[in-house]
């Protein structure tokens, strides 16, 4: 059960996996258990986030107030699209590997809404990018780093 309150603990956008995995190694838990759970929960919940961004951002396209922003924005991706395609994942997996403040799975899914990243690319951008994070974090909270 407490693996479960991990799981969803890594999936809140404050705490996240950088989060998660301290206050389960805290709690005593198997540190190998906590940073499998805190991936797979930061990781699953992407999916809902990058869909829920993508109406989120249609929504403002229609809306007069962010029109303008979100056409100069869009303009600006699609000019540089096939650069962004070819570094967009290693952009995403880069932004969450490292575990900095705001660099998590939230941020990272709005901005694969943003570059219109297909959700496979996107996914597994992210997971990398956890295990990355998930393999730093864990080190400094064993005192290992």
């Amino acid at each position: 059960m407490k693996y479960l309150h991990i799981m969803i603990l890594s999936m809140l956008p404050i705490s996240e996996l950088r989060g998660a995995i301290p206050i389960g190694i805290a709690l005593d838990l198997n540190p190998i258990g906590v940073y499998i759970v805190s991936v797979i929960g930061s990781t699953l919940v992407s999916i809902p986030l990058i869909l829920t961004f993508r109406h989120i951002i249609h929504f403002l396209k229609r809306k007069n107030l962010f029109k303008v922003i979100v056409s100069k924005i869009d303009k600006k991706i699609e000019s540089g699209t096939k650069k962004l395609k070819n570094v967009s994942i290693v952009g995403i997996i880069l932004f969450v590997g490292i575990p900095l403040p705001t660099t998590g799975t939230w941020t990272a899914s709005a901005i694969a809404s943003i570059l219109k990243m297909r959700i496979k690319s996107a996914l597994l951008g992210v997971l990398i990018g956890n295990m990355m994070a998930g393999a730093i974090v864990s080190a400094l909270a064993l005192h290992i780093i």
